[in-house]
């Protein structure tokens, strides 16, 4: 009876075991067969593969060429090639689930966005709504050894039309513990042909903190443009960024986390949609203090960037910026915190901006090259120190420094400083304002400003050398009619100099002030101050009355001159000397109808006079002289009158101008009152000439035309005129205010 129930239970044990051995050789093709059959039915994608091997003895699970594919679609979704997983069988017996091994090969999935919806939505609502019912098992899940090889990631949105492809993911975790102890993990992952990202992650399970170091390396930016052009009008973003960062967070609270770090860059160019280079940068760095974003605060070590070209081209109504954002839609939400931005050290050297003005006649460009822009201690809410310098084509230099408050512009202190910079550059605005053209000079300009509560007092000091013009250019329309070579030659000094200081003053919220318009009509109202009268200007500088310059008031029969009059002729050669290239002109004007009836009562004065001197050889009669004679002298009376009777039928009782008028013919008179007038003319000219050594070619002196003669009624006089030869005289004051 003993040996028959042995012998029982050894059969059936053997047919436990045939049983549990046929499972175990049948369960894979099992679970595969229900897997690919019933797939559809639980997460409604199909699911196939080439292999499935699971081992209930030991707790392997090996599976080849896993595919899933979309919903409803024979395209495949997502695919691996071996997924392999061991589970610790005996330790489940202590209520703990652990994997020892997962191993993932060349794992490949297909990402497509469509506006706000993705391609495993469907997989997501399933998850969502699964039994969540508590379970007490397992007491502790523990994954070791995950480890993941050439995977692929493409992400396509289609409604951007953009497609970015990852490849050689790879994934290695030593050990990841739900609920307790320390995880971590590294993962790589290329995308395109050359960039490369590489993480470590450190995780504390128990406590939600993780480290995440993100080293980035030649990513392009090229793969953001789909979606910054939602938001800048932009047809290229191009370059490459790297980073080496360390991010500190709470998984709890996933905005609220800390990076600090590296992240640099090269070969930036942005242009809109025009095709025009907005921006591009050869090199940038920055080391970041810290980064709070949940408070937005950015703390920054420095910012540095070399090979910077900013490109800005201003046109009549636009520029290449214009219309860069794209229109926003309106913000519902609530104000943002207020942003915090540090850098220790901002420092962009090496770099350039061109500034091309396509509003002209002739369009401008200039080119500020070897830019250096230092800031340190930045505070974006503060006041900060700026300061740069940069060069110039042609050899000119500039230092600028502007210390103020962006958010607050009420107190600034700003400073440029230009040294030796060509007028040849900037030609086309004179062209523009005059018609004439640039042709040599070079100017230093120092200009110093203080804004106190919004009130400006700058001092602006202009020194040009050499400073020329060529010919007008006649087909171009200026906005204001200025004799430029005849102003800067007046405005040089001996040595070709030219400096003068421009004060502005005002409110620079005062919506009619405006710096470069007060600059720019201070200088053509002294063109135009120079052009109109430059012996005015030329007085002046010398340090004389410019009042005792516009003209030499005479009586009208002088025929010497008194000591003020000889000193206008000499400040007049002394000013000739100065500038011996000027013509001086000294034009005659005299009231003929109250000089003929003066010049008769003069010559016969005169004539009286002689007839008194006993010797014939006596000196010439002086007009001192016959300015004492006075009209009712007896013996002048009697003179007269002798002449008078063998000449007219005069009553006795007739005044003295009567009777002198009777005397002589009209056009004698007039014939007599032109040779006096000329003979003055020649006595100025013989004085200019020999006493000043004037150059004849430099001196007109004459007597205005007989039709002016004829109409002028004013006081006797030589008006003074100082003219450039061979330049455009004339002044036109229409648009000068």
């Amino acid at each position: 009876m003993k040996h028959k129930v042995v012998k029982i239970s050894a059969i059936v044990v053997s047919a436990i075991a045939l049983c549990l051995i046929v499972l175990a050789l049948s369960v894979s093709s099992i679970v595969k067969n229900y897997i690919e059959k019933h797939s559809k039915e639980m997460i409604g994608r199909q699911i196939l593969m080439s292999k499935l091997h699971l081992n209930i003895f030991t707790g392997t699970l090996e599976m080849d060429s896993l595919r899933m594919y979309e919903a409803n679609s024979t395209k495949v979704f997502a695919s691996i090639d071996t997924f392999y997983m061991e589970l610790t069988i005996h330790k489940l017996l202590g209520s703990t689930f652990e994997l020892s091994q997962i191993k993932v090969i060349r794992p490949y999935v297909d990402i497509i966005q469509k506006k706000d919806s993705f391609n495993f939505n469907d997989l997501l609502y399933k998850y969502e709504h699964r039994d969540t019912t508590p379970s007490s098992f397992p007491k502790a899940i523990i994954l070791k050894n995950i480890f993941i090889k050439g995977g692929k990631i493409v992400y396509t949105d289609l409604q951007l039309h953009n497609t970015i492809k990852m490849n050689d993911l790879g994934v290695a975790i030593p050990e990841m513990r739900f609920g307790e102890g320390d995880t971590h993990a590294g993962i790589h992952l290329k995308i395109g042909e050359n960039a490369t990202v590489d993480s470590h992650l450190a995780l504390n399970m128990k406590t939600n903190q993780y480290i995440l170091g993100l080293q980035i390396s030649n990513l392009p930016l090229s793969i953001f443009y789909p979606y910054a052009k939602e938001e800048l009008n932009i047809a290229q973003l191009e370059g490459f960024i790297n980073t080496n960062l360390n991010i500190t967070g709470d998984m709890d609270h996933m905005m609220n986390f800390v990076v600090t770090g590296t992240a640099s860059g090269k070969s930036f160019n942005i242009t809109n949609k025009a095709g025009e280079e907005l921006a591009s940068a050869a090199t940038a760095e920055v080391k970041i203090d810290s980064l709070l974003w949940n408070s937005s605060a950015y703390l920054l070590d420095y910012v540095h960037a070399s090979g910077v070209h900013l490109n800005f081209i201003m046109r009549k109504t636009t520029t290449n910026y214009t219309n860069l954002l794209t229109p926003a839609a309106e913000d519902t939400t609530s104000p943002s915190q207020p942003m915090t931005v540090k850098i220790k050290d901002l420092h962009i050297t090496n770099s350039q901006l061109t500034y091309t003005d396509q509003t002209l006649s002739v369009p401008f460009t200039l080119p500020v090259q070897q830019i250096d822009f230092q800031v340190a201690n930045y505070d974006m809410n503060g006041t900060n120190t700026y300061k740069m310098q940069a060069r110039f084509p042609e050899g000119g230099l500039m230092h600028f420094s502007w210390k103020g408050n962006m958010n607050n512009l009420a107190n600034q202190d700003i400073m440029l400083n230009m040294r030796n910079i060509s007028l040849r550059l900037f030609s086309p605005y004179v062209v523009q304002y005059t018609a004439y053209p640039i042709t040599t000079g070079n100017f230093n300009f120092v200009s110093k400003n203080v804004i106190r509560r919004n009130n400006l007092n700058s001092s602006n000091l202009l020194d040009a050398f050499n400073a020329n013009v060529g010919k007008k250019q006649h087909g171009v329309k200026p906005e204001y009619h200025i004799p430029m070579k005849l102003a800067l030659y007046i405005l040089k000094d001996k040595d070709g100099k030219i400096e003068f200081n421009v004060p502005v003053q005002g409110n620079i919220h005062d919506p009619k002030f405006s710096y470069t318009k007060i600059i720019l009509k201070t200088l053509v109202n002294l063109m135009v101050k120079v052009a109109i009268s430059p012996v005015r200007f030329l007085a002046g500088s010398l340090g004389l009355n410019p009042d005792k310059m516009e003209a030499i008031v005479m009586q009208p029969l002088q025929t010497d001159f008194t000591a003020q009059q000889y000193q206008q002729l000499n400040d007049l050669a002394n000013m000739l000397k100065q500038k011996p290239d000027m013509l001086l002109t000294l034009t005659q004007y005299v009231d003929l109808k109250d000089m003929l009836p003066a010049y008769a009562l003069f010559k016969t004065k005169s004539a009286y006079l002689k007839s008194q001197q006993k010797d014939s050889t006596q000196q010439q009669i002086h007009y001192s002289d016959i300015e004492l004679v006075n009209n009712n002298d007896a013996g002048f009376v009697a003179y007269v009158d002798t002449l008078v009777k063998a000449k007219s039928n005069l009553p006795v009782n007739a005044s003295i101008q009567d009777k002198v008028n009777a005397l002589y013919a009209p056009d004698s008179i007039q014939a007599g009152a032109q040779r006096f007038l000329q003979r003055r003319n020649l006595f100025i000219l013989h004085y200019m000439t020999t006493s000043y050594q004037v150059p004849e070619k430099s001196l007109i002196v004459r007597t205005v035309g007989q039709d002016t003669l004829n109409t002028y009624s004013s006081k006797a006089k030589y008006a003074i005129k100082m003219t450039l030869p061979g330049a455009d005289n004339s002044v036109d004051t229409t648009n000068v205010k």
